[in-house]
């Protein structure tokens, strides 16, 4: 298990801001800078371009010097990170220009979030989210990882989905939704597949769905009443796609959750 000690997304510095180490740090550093700097990595001062990434281990002797205005990410970190996912492809004290970098600051904001606050359970989020970090890393080095996504597209499309869930009965399309946040559909499509893990369509259909669930768990209203207040053109439609997600009709996952919740009766 590993410790995060310090951190802060998007630091600013003024020029002429450099950081020499030349014994290096007890702790574990992590640096990613939106700007060029100048950087000690494998023993050999080289002009790094913006978005470039560095993981120092302790007592690896650190320098960088940035000749502009600096704006950088950084964490500290402690403990054993031998066994931390991504570090096959992202080495402690190499230089990395993912060609993805724009999840980078999102997640160590995050991180710094949670660092600064008082919710149960935050060290061990913390070293989730930081292997997160790495995981993403290694996939973005390795080429392996998706679209790039900027903070205000990310936004919008958060944004986009909770309101596309809070009115489910609105019959939605891949067009409509797209212009919502100004995306092309292809965009649109690719993008929220990369960081929903499904398509919008298939989004849809499993948050309605589960809104269905409830529904048939918990009221009496009629299949006819469920299906229009999700935006289906018609109960047959509703009841195909249910079974579709489900493996059941409607009428049969009522029947089921009702026996349990009265113990088989």
């Amino acid at each position: 298990m590993f410790k995060t000690e310090s951190i802060r997304h998007a630091w600013p510095e003024k020029a002429g801001f450099a950081i020499n180490r030349p014994k290096g740090h007890w702790q574990y550093t992590f640096l990613h800078f939106f700007n060029s700097v100048e950087i000690l990595a494998e023993g050999k001062l080289t002009k790094a371009p913006p978005h470039a990434c560095i993981l120092y281990r302790p007592d690896t002797p650190q320098y960088f010097i940035s000749r502009q205005p600096l704006t950088h990410d950084w964490i500290h970190f402690s403990g054993d990170i031998s066994g931390v996912p991504g570090l096959s492809e992202f080495q402690p004290d190499r230089l990395y220009f993912p060609p993805s970098p724009d999840f980078i600051t999102g997640i160590v904001r995050e991180c710094e979030a949670e660092f600064f606050g008082t919710r149960p359970c935050r060290d061990e989020l913390l070293e989730i989210k930081t292997k997160e970090l790495f995981i993403r890393l290694s996939r973005s080095v390795s080429g392996e990882d998706a679209p790039a996504v900027g903070f205000g597209t990310e936004e919008r499309l958060r944004k986009l989905r909770g309101e596309v869930f809070s009115s489910l009965g609105h019959r939605w399309t891949v067009e409509e939704m797209a212009r919502e946040v100004s995306l092309s559909q292809s965009r649109f499509f690719s993008v929220y597949r990369s960081i929903y893990g499904t398509s919008p369509v298939g989004d849809l259909i499993n948050a309605k769905i589960d809104r269905a669930k409830t529904e048939l768990a918990m009221t009496d209203s009629t299949l006819a009443a469920i299906s229009e207040s999700l935006g289906y053109g018609s109960t047959a439609h509703f009841i195909r796609q249910f079974r579709a997600v489900t493996g059941m009709s409607p009428g049969a996952y009522r029947k089921e959750f009702r026996q349990k919740t009265n113990g088989g009766k």
